[in-house]
């Protein structure tokens, strides 16, 4: 008898506490999707500033086909956000080219923006390779 009065006392307990922790698990669970959302970001840059450089070390000179390599590995990136600069070097021996790219991640979760201390978060990549002539 004792058993079942207390067991319809704490018929609720479970679902409070789910109610309680709901918040505070769905919060780091976009944390972590927000943080892996920047990590992709960041790899979709620095692959992309690396094909951008490969096809600049064959066409130094053409801009255009260099932003459209660029583009082509920019997969999930906002192209209105991204940019695209390119530096040729000339040395005496050789020349360089520099693709650097630079993109503002926006993160969805507050607790991502506080821990980067900004609303946006820049990111950036750069390949440096040398000129094939």
């Amino acid at each position: 008898m004792m058993n079942t009065t207390r067991r319809s006392k704490e018929r609720g307990q479970e679902l409070l506490e789910f109610a309680l922790m709901f918040p505070v698990l769905f919060t780091l669970l976009m944390g972590v999707l927000d943080m892996g959302r920047a990590v992709y970001y960041n790899s979709v840059l620095y692959n992309a500033a690396r094909e951008g450089a490969r096809y600049a070390i064959i066409y130094p000179d053409d801009t255009a086909g260099i932003e459209a390599a660029v583009h082509r590995l920019a997969v999930g990136l906002d192209p209105s956000v991204l940019t695209i600069t390119t530096t040729v070097t000339t040395m005496p021996n050789e020349d360089r080219v520099q693709v650097a790219l630079s993109y503002s991640f926006t993160p969805v979760t507050p607790l991502v923006a506080n821990f980067f201390g900004a609303s946006e978060v820049p990111l950036a990549s750069q390949a440096t390779m040398r000129v094939e002539r």
